[in-house]
C-alpha cells in the first residue's frame, strides 16, 4: 500500500520547485524521501531473498536493476544530448563522461551544480552508485547478525553527519558538494536501510505501532519535515539537518504503510495516482524538457498556467517512455524471475524427494 502514490508526489514536489511557479517549494525533501524509499525496498527486497534462499545473486539483482533504470535512463540521455545539440547547447567532454558512467552527482559536486539538461541526474547516480555498493556491504554484515548490521547503519549515519559537518562548517565546502555527492547523501538511503533491517524486530513494530496511531499523526511529522526544512539555518540544514529530515521522512514512510489502506490517506491508492506510480521515473527524467514546453507554449500565462501544461507534456513523454522503452525490459525482468524462481523450486523438490527417499531407505 502506498508504494506506487509516495514516489508519485515526491517526483510532483521535485518538479514543482524547479517550475517557475513555486521556487519557494523545498524540492530536495522529494529527492531525499526517494532515497529513504529506495533504501527500504532494496534492503526489503535483498533480506527477503536471503531469508528465502540463504544467499542473495548479486548477478540477477545487478541484472534486475540494469533491465528496470538503464533502458529509460540511456534513452533520456541520447534524448537530450541531441536535443541540446539542435540547439546548439553543446555538451562538454566532462558532461558527457558523467552522464554515461552515472557520476552526474560528483560532476555538479565540483563544478557548483551548473545548468544542464541532465543536472537532476545526480540524484540518479546517487541510486546507482547505491545499488552498485549496498548488496556487497550487506552480504558481508547481514551474516554477523541483525544487529551487528543494524549498529553499522547507525555508525554510518552518525559518520556522514560528522564528515558534512567538517566539510560544510570546517573546509568550507560548497553547498554543491554536500548536496550532491554520495559520501555526503548516503544518510538518507541508509535511514531506508536501517527501517527495513529492524522490520521485523519487537520494538521497532512497537515504535510503528505507536507513530501510526491516529491518523492525525502524520499531519504533526510533516509540520516538523518543514519547521527542519525551512526555519534552520544553512548550517545546520548542511550538517545535522539532511539527516534530520531523512529520518523524518522515514517516519512519515511508515505512517504511511500502515494508514494509508483506509480513512484518509487512502488517496495514495487510488487507481489514477497508482497509474501515476510507475511512470514516476520516467516523469522524474523528463520534466526539464516538459517544463520547457510549458513555458514556451504558454509564456505569456501565468506561472501556473506554464506549470500545468509542462507537467501536462512531462506525464504524456513519460507515458511514452514506460509503455515504449521500459515495458519491454520490465516484462523481460519479470520472465526471469519466475523462471529462477521455478527453478529454486524444482531444486527444493528435488532435494525433499532425495531425502524422503534416503529416509525411507
Amino acid at each position: 500500500p502506498a508504494l506506487h502514490g509516495i514516489p508519485e508526489f515526491a517526483v510532483f514536489v521535485g518538479i514543482l520547485y524547479n517550475s517557475e511557479a513555486a521556487h519557494h517549494v523545498r524540492g530536495d525533501l522529494g529527492v531525499t524521501a526517494f532515497f529513504v524509499l529506495s533504501g527500504f525496498l532494496i534492503t526489503w527486497l535483498l533480506l527477503r531473498e536471503y531469508d528465502r534462499s540463504g544467499t542473495v545473486s548479486l548477478k540477477e539483482f545487478y541484472i534486475g536493476r540494469t533491465l528496470r533504470i538503464f533502458p529509460a535512463y540511456y534513452a533520456f540521455i541520447l534524448f537530450s544530448l541531441a536535443a541540446d545539440a539542435i540547439l546548439h547547447h553543446y555538451w562538454s567532454v566532462g558532461l558527457i563522461a558523467s552522464a554515461f558512467f552515472y557520476v552526474v552527482n560528483y560532476y555538479n559536486a565540483f563544478l557548483g551544480h551548473p545548468t544542464t539538461s541532465v543536472a537532476h541526474a545526480w540524484s540518479l547516480a546517487v541510486e546507482e552508485q547505491f545499488y552498485l555498493l549496498w548488496p556487497l556491504v550487506l552480504l558481508t554484515l547481514w551474516p554477523k547478525g541483525r544487529r551487528t548490521t543494524r549498529n553499522a547503519l547507525i555508525c554510518l549515519l552518525g559518520i556522514v553527519v560528522v564528515w558534512r559537518s567538517i566539510l560544510y562548517l570546517g573546509f568550507h565546502a560548497p553547498a554543491s558538494y554536500v548536496y550532491n555527492a554520495f559520501d555526503a547523501r548516503c544518510d538518507a538511503l541508509a535511514v531506508g536501510c536501517l527501517m527495513a533491517v529492524c522490520g521485523t524486530v519487537p520494538w521497532y513494530k512497537s515504535f510503528e505501532d505507536a507513530v501510526s496511531k491516529y491518523q492525525w499523526f502524520p499531519v504533526v511529522t510533516l509540520l516538523l519535515i518543514w519547521i527542519s526544512r525551512s526555519k534552520g539555518t544553512a548550517a545546520y540544514h548542511y550538517s545535522a539537518g539532511m539527516t534530520v529530515d531523512a529520518a523524518l521522512l522515514g517516519i512519515f514512510l511508515i505512517q504511511m504503510l500502515k494508514l494509508s489502506e483506509d480513512g484518509f490517506w487512502s488517496f495514495l491508492n487510488n487507481p489514477s495516482i497508482r497509474w501515476h506510480g510507475p511512470i514516476s521515473y520516467p516523469c522524474y527524467l523528463y520534466h526539464g524538457w516538459g517544463l520547457a514546453v510549458g513555458l514556451h507554449l504558454a509564456k505569456h500565462m501565468s506561472p501556473w498556467i506554464q506549470f500545468a501544461v509542462g507537467y501536462a507534456a512531462t506525464i504524456a513523454v513519460a507515458a511514452g517512455s514506460y509503455y515504449v522503452i521500459e515495458r519491454p525490459f520490465l516484462k523481460l525482468k519479470e520472465r526471469r524471475r519466475r523462471l529462477r524462481a521455478e527453478s529454486t523450486t524444482s531444486g527444493v523438490a528435488r532435494r525433499m524427494v532425495a531425502a524422503n527417499g534416503a529416509n525411507l531407505d
